[in-house]
């Protein structure tokens, strides 16, 4: 008798059922032996083991049986084990480049509208109604204290452990663990999931065993490159979700018709009904119309076919509007009433770290955002511009270990759309931090790096190392030529958060970028040591904006660098 399935050895126990999965660095068969040891009752393989584990799997009465894909068999193992927790629910899907957070909480906002128990699964948390997950499906309790609970920010230098706090691994969990955390929602009373399906999770088969109802595709640009290995790649793995879809009785499939790559999508879902919507096209199934953007909310009308609903949202820009009207159409395909679409969508107050304000009653605006790739950075800079701001102030970095062809182009879009640029730290990784600033620099035009002919150094680089290596007026210099293009570069994300609001005038927009609900730098702090560390972007604003009115008070003048003392 199966008492559990573990594909992890390290959590293997006795009884258990050990499926040996094949991943990006590590072969499960390499611990067959091991999980043997450990008292595995079977053993799930895609390679023949030697004859040594073989004898001595006979021997301990241990069931190996041969497939062709491990990884394949784990999903519907996990499956059956757990009951098929989900087949009972309202499994909403939502795949695509960007919008897949934000449009799965608006879902959420719109299922409990309809008196639905939400289980959400995603980039920033997994819970069940408001219990948030761990990833094996159990109410979350920390196991640890946090050691920075009550601190108001980092403090400057400060590498607080990052423990005791609540984090996800991936965006959508691997299969075992889905159908972990289905089982938890189901014993929690969980009638429907809004669900993040990621291009990783479908290229590696997580959701095979996953029924969606509803398949949601927002928009598709470029991103992940350095998994998928090619844009095709990248799209088919996107595709394959809406391939699936093959019950017209029941599925759905909700496609955002101003993509480009629409059609692609449509032929994908041709075997179930297609609910359409648009923001540019009235023929849409849902659409919208007298759109008004602002700083302080959106409103807008959106045509069901049912009736117009009119809706004023918190949600703020362009892409909110879209991720606004795929909510919508998810309303329309589960055949809800257009009153209830409209309280539902009313309902959601915000997600964190996407287009989130920070308000200490300051004379301009705060945005963080999780804008991490091109498509992503150009639409919020062009939204915030959209909104009003007049001027914009962008901080933002690129990730270490990911696409490193999409670093220039971030630096071309915030050059091109931004008035003054911060180049960051942004979870380097294992990767030197300098190498990803100059690749994001080297995005900015010819123009740019030519301002001061008469300068023999690199002046787009982190100043303040300049000032640790004793080179002081090669620093001042490079200050003031940065001054003189608006572009700098200062890798310690923390100063270049309270320069660049230290740095805001009334009618501006500050926008931190790249991180948003993420509350750590992950990063070498040496050549050997890798962490997570503290670091929340929306604390650091908070803490900042707090603190630069008692220095502009004193008469220091902060819109240029160095700060001086205001004449009087």
């Amino acid at each position: 008798q199966i008492s559990g399935i573990a594909h992890d050895s390290r959590k293997v126990r006795p009884g258990d059922l050990f499926v040996c999965t094949v991943g990006l660095s590590v072969d499960g068969h390499a611990f067959a032996e091991e999980v043997i040891e450990r008292g595995a009752a079977a053993l799930v393989i895609s390679q023949r083991l030697d004859d040594r584990l073989m004898a001595e799997a006979n021997r301990r009465h241990v069931a190996v049986v041969e497939v062709e894909n491990c990884s394949a068999a784990l999903a519907h193992l996990a499956r059956a084990f757990y009951g098929d927790p989900s087949a009972d629910m309202v499994v909403v899907g939502v795949t695509g480049t960007n919008g897949k957070t934000t449009t799965s909480w608006i879902v959420r906002h719109l299922l409990e509208e309809l008196d639905h128990q939400v289980g959400l699964l995603g980039t920033i948390q997994y819970s069940a109604g408001d219990h948030r997950l761990s990833p094996e499906g159990q109410v979350w309790v920390p196991e640890d204290e946090d050691p920075c609970q009550y601190e108001s920010g980092v403090g400057g230098g400060n590498l607080w452990p990052y423990q005791g706090r609540y984090d996800v691994p991936n965006t959508t969990p691997d299969s075992l663990q889905l159908q972990q955390l289905f089982a938890g929602m189901a014993a929690l009373e969980c009638t429907a999931v809004s669900m993040e399906i990621s291009s990783h999770a479908l290229a590696q088969g997580r959701t095979a065993a996953v029924d969606v109802d509803v398949a949601v595709f927002t928009n598709l640009s470029r991103d992940h490159l350095d998994f998928h290995g090619s844009w095709e790649d990248y799209r088919q793995a996107k595709l394959s979700l809406f391939r699936s879809l093959r019950d017209p009785q029941r599925q759905r499939a909700v496609i955002n018709l101003d993509d480009p790559e629409a059609h692609h999508f449509i032929e994908a879902a041709s075997r179930v009904p297609i609910v359409t919507y648009s923001l540019e096209d009235p023929q849409a199934v849902v659409s919208a119309q007298s759109v008004q953007l602002s700083l302080f909310e959106t409103a807008l009308d959106i045509n069901t076919p049912d009736a117009q609903i009119q809706v004023v949202s918190p949600l703020l820009g362009r892409p909110n509007v879209y991720n606004l009207l795929a909510a919508a159409a998810v309303g329309v395909a589960i055949g809800s009433d257009p009153e209830a679409i409209a309280a539902g969508l009313e309902a959601c107050p915000g997600v964190p770290g996407r287009f989130e304000m920070v308000d200490e009653g300051q004379p301009f605006a705060v945005i963080v955002d999780y804008a991490h790739s091109p498509d992503a950075l150009e639409r919020l800079l062009r939204s915030v511009k959209e909104i009003g701001a007049r001027r914009t102030i962008l901080v933002f970095g690129a990730g270490g270990d990911r696409d490193r062809g999409k670093r220039p182009q971030m630096g071309r879009i915030a050059h091109d759309l931004a008035d003054v640029v911060f180049v960051v730290n942004d979870n380097p990784r294992t990767e030197d931090l300098k190498q990803i600033v100059a690749d994001v620099v080297s995005g900015f035009p010819i123009d740019v790096h030519n301002a001061h002919p008469d300068t023999y150094f690199n002046w787009l680089q982190d100043m303040w190392h300049m000032r640790h290596t004793g080179e002081w007026s090669e620093m001042m210099r490079a200050l003031k030529c940065q001054n003189g293009v608006r572009r700098y570069v200062i890798e310690e994300r923390f100063y270049a958060i309270r320069i660049a609001i230290a740095m805001a005038d009334e009618g501006d927009a500050v926008i931190i970028a790249g991180k948003g609900h993420e509350d750590y730098l992950d990063w070498k702090v040496n050549w050997t040591d890798r962490r997570k560390h503290w670091f929340d972007d929306r604390q650091e604003a908070r803490d900042s904006l707090q603190r630069v009115v008692a220095l502009q008070e004193s008469g220091i003048d902060t819109r240029n660098l160095p700060w001086s003392q205001v004449n009087r």
